[in-house]
Formats: structure tokens, C-alpha cells, sequence
């Protein structure tokens, strides 16, 4: 592993940006290891671009990830995981990226105009080494709501090969928080699938 080995979040406020930094910082230490977490919001936290910063390895490190030195980039809503890969990602970058558009504030007015899903995944290709585009929307709301989205996205990159976390150590800490009956677990899991079937 890479030390430190860093992981961004890049979503919109109310997605569980927050959730998911709490969730890895805990596996990281269930793990060994130390993690530093570190949060920027947008003009405001509920609709507004979030940004998690977490940073694994065996020193504190400085809570910001560099930029270009993201090795993961969770991306809950697929134009944020565009802006944040433009500033963070690099040549080492796998990029696991959602399908499902939330417009913010400024993309739904005449401040910006929403691009289409194929110009932001070409755009992802060419600024990180792999993008795993996930369509999560129909299974989440068969199993309850899309609300659960950072759980599933949290089960898609434990099933990565490059991933610092084992499956296991995430599962400990995410039924931590929300206990083992929640529908969060069966969202993680139904990450886990949907990282191996691609």
C-alpha cells in the first residue's frame, strides 16, 4: 500500500459524504493504520458540491489530498466526481463514478448547464486510469432509497483489487454505525456485486 494512500469522496450535500469518511476512518483504524479526514463544502451543505478527503497510512499527514495524488475517487454524483477528478486525480486515479445526476443549485439555473453522462465519462477516461461507472438507482430503490448510495459505493471499492481496506474491516465499521439488520449492509453488498460483475 501506498503510504498514504488517498481516497476522495466527491458528491453533493445530503448524499453522505461525511458518512463515508467516518465509515473509512474507522476500518483504517480497525485496520492499523492511521487516517486523516478532512471535509470541504460547497456554497452550502445540502445541494451544494462536498468534497471527503481521507488519508491512510502509518504517519498523520495533512488532511487535504494533493492535487493529483488521489489513488481513489468515489464519485456519488457523476458531474462533482467530474470537478473533483479535474483538480485531484492523476495517472494512478481509478475512479468509481455513479450514473445518477443530482443538479445543484448552479446547474439547474443559467449559471452552468449540465453536461451530458458520455461527455463527463470520456472526460473521467482521459484525466484517471480507470473509471468503474455504476448504476445503482434501481437497486437501491427496490431495497429502500437512493439515500443509501454512499453504502453501496463503500462495498464497490472494498471489492477492488487496490483497495487499502479489506472488505471485512469495512463491514465491521459500517455495521458500527447503522447496526447489522440495517438496509445500509444490503447495499454494501450489493456494491461488492456490482464492482465484481464489471
Amino acid at each position: 500500500m501506498r503510504n498514504p494512500f488517498n481516497i476522495l469522496v466527491a458528491g453533493v450535500g445530503g448524499q453522505g459524504n461525511l458518512v463515508c469518511g467516518r465509515v473509512l476512518a474507522e476500518a483504517t483504524v480497525l485496520s492499523g493504520l492511521r487516517p486523516v479526514v478532512g471535509d470541504t463544502f460547497g456554497a452550502s451543505r445540502r445541494g451544494g458540491s462536498v468534497l471527503t478527503h481521507i488519508r491512510i497510512g502509518k504517519t498523520d499527514w495533512a488532511p487535504l489530498i494533493p492535487k493529483g495524488e488521489v489513488d481513489i475517487l468515489l464519485g456519488l454524483e457523476p458531474l462533482e466526481a467530474l470537478r473533483a477528478a479535474s483538480t485531484y486525480a492523476g495517472a494512478r486515479t481509478i475512479t468509481i463514478v455513479s450514473q445518477t445526476k443530482i443538479p445543484t443549485v448552479a446547474s439547474t439555473g443559467k449559471i452552468t448547464m449540465y453536461p451530458s453522462l458520455e461527455r463527463i465519462f470520456e472526460s473521467l477516461n482521459k484525466l484517471c486510469k480507470q473509471i468503474i461507472v455504476l448504476d445503482a438507482e434501481e437497486t437501491l430503490t427496490q431495497i429502500g432509497s437512493m439515500k443509501m448510495l454512499n453504502s453501496f459505493f463503500l462495498g464497490a471499492m472494498g471489492a477492488l483489487d487496490e483497495s487499502p481496506l479489506s472488505l471485512e474491516v469495512i463491514r465491521e465499521s459500517l455495521q458500527s454505525i447503522f447496526g447489522f439488520e440495517s438496509v445500509n449492509m444490503t447495499a454494501f453488498n450489493e456494491g461488492i456485486k456490482a464492482t465484481r460483475l464489471c
